[in-house]
């Protein structure tokens, strides 16, 4: 069970803070401790399900029954035999989750090792995930605080304006959005200044700074397309926390010693503004994650996303469900960042070690 915290009113400016339900016991290491358990058993719970999910809505040997002629059925009961459809759900979960902790995550479908396949998807998806993360959180900071300052109704306007047009629209319409207008952009150049399919180009031998000039004449549209919708879903949360904390008594108190009300909030107030932005992005990671399926599909990536699809096209439980616990993982990994940038922050949160 995760510890949650509760503001306390003192006769400060500055909020108490203490672990809800009572005692005070356990430092600031034990509870976040506690949660990194907490969010493993739910990533392993999500995995269970997503799982039992595929397996009962599959029919991985529907594809030998439809041939024309059909095969023996000694054949399909051989096929059933190695996929494990013999045996109980709940069994079959558990003989492939006792792999998976010695690194065998089984076949496919189709007989194909599970593990190789998913290492190399997952190093595609995390350069594209990685990179768009750490834009959209660097520069959603920045334009919500930026715009939290401002003090120009228009500019405060267009800044609502923008980010809610941006939210409203899908993924898969910015995708198609931005290679259409990225299109002429080459034309009238005469080049591909940016490419719109693959992680590189096929065919192509380079090497040193020729394959890196490649990689990010492929990498700078799906980025866009990951980044932008997180920059106006955070941008919209870190301005209105950044209000807050402009409007809050020791900011103000800054003020009235002279410092201008930028350099005032800068120096005393980004600190506080920025906690919960960092905790927010806990919680929607696994959003942007579901984002990226879409976007790897659009502009060709072989990443994550582009096999989880393929894989319910082709009936495949194991896959689906090696998908969803490396995603669940990604997830653990980026609440338990988010809650040590949060202690790191917030000494308030480390008072009661």
């Amino acid at each position: 069970m995760t510890t949650s915290f509760t503001a306390e009113p003192t006769g400060s400016d500055t909020p108490a803070v203490r672990p809800r339900g009572g005692s005070q016991g356990g430092t600031w290491v034990a509870r976040l401790t506690g949660r990194l358990f907490a969010r493993v058993a739910l990533c392993l719970t999500a995995t269970f399900l997503a799982y039992c999910l595929a397996s009962y809505s599959f029919d991985p040997l529907a594809v030998y029954e439809s041939r024309q002629p059909r095969p023996p059925q000694q054949v399909i009961d051989a096929q059933a035999a190695r996929l494990g459809l013999d045996q109980p759900v709940p069994l079959r979960f558990f003989s492939w989750l006792g792999g998976v902790l010695t690194g065998d995550f089984g076949t496919t479908v189709g007989g194909r090792e599970i593990g190789d396949e998913l290492w190399t998807r997952t190093g595609t998806s995390l350069r594209l995930y990685l990179i768009g993360a750490t834009i959209a959180v660097a520069l959603g900071i920045v334009v919500g605080v930026r715009g939290a300052l401002s003090t120009g109704a228009l500019r405060a306007q267009w800044s609502m304006l923008w980010t809610l047009t941006v939210l409203a629209v899908p993924v898969f319409v910015l995708g198609t959005v931005l290679k259409m207008l990225w299109l002429p952009i080459n034309d009238v150049a005469g080049t591909q200044i940016l490419y719109f399919s693959g992680e590189r180009t096929a065919g192509a031998d380079f090497t040193g700074t020729a394959a890196l000039v490649d990689r990010l004449q492929h990498l700078v549209l799906p980025t866009i397309c990951i980044a932008l919708p997180q920059i106006a879903f955070f941008s919209r949360y870190q301005r209105a926390a950044a209000l807050d904390v402009a409007n809050s008594g020791y900011v103000r108190a800054a003020r009235a010693r002279g410092l201008p009300r930028r350099t005032a909030f800068w120096r005393h107030g980004l600190r506080s503004a920025v906690i919960p932005v960092v905790s927010l992005f806990a919680f929607s990671f696994g959003i942007h994650l579901a984002g990226g399926v879409f976007t790897e599909r659009i502009f060709g990536w072989y990443g994550l996303g582009d096999w989880i699809i393929t894989a319910i096209h082709d009936h495949d439980a194991r896959v689906c469900a090696s998908v969803t616990l490396l995603f669940g993982v990604l997830v653990v990994l980026a609440g338990w960042i988010s809650d040590l940038a949060s202690v790191a922050l917030d000494p308030r949160l480390r008072a009661n070690s």
